[in-house]
């Protein structure tokens, strides 16, 4: 498993398990107390920010060649479904809002920054999966990669 694949981890956890704490802890919120205290539990999305630590934790890969032209067609790839899904989540929860406060008029100025949170934790996740749903699709049965290199299975 190389540099990229285990930063790829480290952010596929470490959102996901910030948005499950997150989503337990409002929902617990709401029911005990309403929902403007129940905005606090929004707090556990910032486990999500032990993702960006991965580059500093895992050391660069041994030899000359760190990435070549494979891993830069993955990370484009990733690039390019992370915003998709982000730009699509965008839109889907702006319009979403204006829909339900659509009969009131205005929407709440508190939900802005969710949305834009919301947007850039989906791009960071999609991005991460993304490459590590094509690393794994280049393997084979037999535990070689399309390229030939055997891959090593410690």
């Amino acid at each position: 498993m190389n540099r990229i694949q285990k930063v790829s981890w480290l952010m596929v956890i470490s959102i996901s398990i910030a948005v499950l704490l997150s989503a337990v802890t409002v929902i617990v919120l709401y029911y005990r107390f309403g929902f403007p205290k129940a905005g606090a539990g929004f707090a556990f999305l910032g486990i999500a920010g032990i993702g960006g630590l991965g580059h500093i934790i895992f050391k660069k890969d041994p030899g000359p060649v760190t990435c070549d032209e494979r891993d830069r067609a993955i990370n484009s790839t990733a690039a390019k479904a992370g915003f998709g899904v982000s730009y699509l989540l965008f839109g889907v929860l702006c319009m979403g809002f204006w829909e339900y406060f659509r009969s009131e008029g205005k929407v709440p100025v508190e939900i802005l920054p969710l949305i834009w949170m919301f947007a850039g934790l989906a791009c960071f996740f999609v991005h991460a999966l993304t490459i590590l749903i094509l690393y794994g699709r280049d393997k084979t049965s037999q535990g070689e990669t399309k390229c030939g290199r055997e891959q090593d299975h410690a």
